[in-house]
């Protein structure tokens, strides 16, 4: 998995998945498709966070959302983000490294990494499962302790919003297995 090239070990980690019954064509044109403003979790959860209303696809709300897109295949994608996530004011302390050598050199140990990934994986020609891992790294033990209280309070709401992410890539992609012409 490409994931584990960025974030091998780790300190935080959910993990999601779900079955779709439609080839993986499908579930990945879905994945490429798929938009967080089609969920009504997504669009309150993120409004209550103060990140406003999502726009455009999944991979347009990540990266104006600072994750910077580290790795992808036609399989997998990885997004990454370095910050002090638990900050009053989480936006404004983000680290924003602008390529993947930067993200991989960063040890500010006051700080944490984040990664997240997508990926498909074909289970017969017509069935196909799609995960996502989230992994999270602190690079001191301070970051560590502040990150696992940020994370006792976050942890069911993104999972929420990964599980949401997962049904609405399934529900698109059995709407459509067939390329629209």
């Amino acid at each position: 998995m490409l994931i584990d090239e960025f974030v091998p070990e780790y300190d935080f980690h959910e993990r999601h998945q779900t079955l779709v019954p439609a080839p993986k064509e499908a579930v990945r044109r879905a994945v490429a498709e798929w938009r967080p403003q089609e969920s009504f979790l997504w669009r309150l959860l993120l409004r209550l966070r103060g990140l406003g209303r999502p726009q455009g696809s999944l991979r347009e709300w990540a990266e104006a959302n600072g994750f910077l897109r580290l790795a992808e295949t036609e399989d997998e994608v990885v997004y990454g983000q370095i910050g002090r996530f638990w900050a009053a004011d989480e936006r404004a302390a983000l680290v924003s490294p602008r390529t993947v050598e930067e993200f991989r050199r960063f040890a500010d140990r006051s700080q944490a990494v984040a990664v997240m990934n997508l990926r498909t994986e074909s289970l017969g020609p017509d069935k196909t499962a799609v995960y996502t891992e989230t992994r999270i790294r602190s690079l001191g033990p301070q970051a560590r302790r502040r990150f696992r209280l940020y994370w006792l309070l976050i942890r069911p709401f993104s999972g929420l919003l990964r599980r949401a992410m997962l049904s609405g890539i399934k529900t698109r992609a059995i709407a459509h297995p067939a390329p629209i012409d």
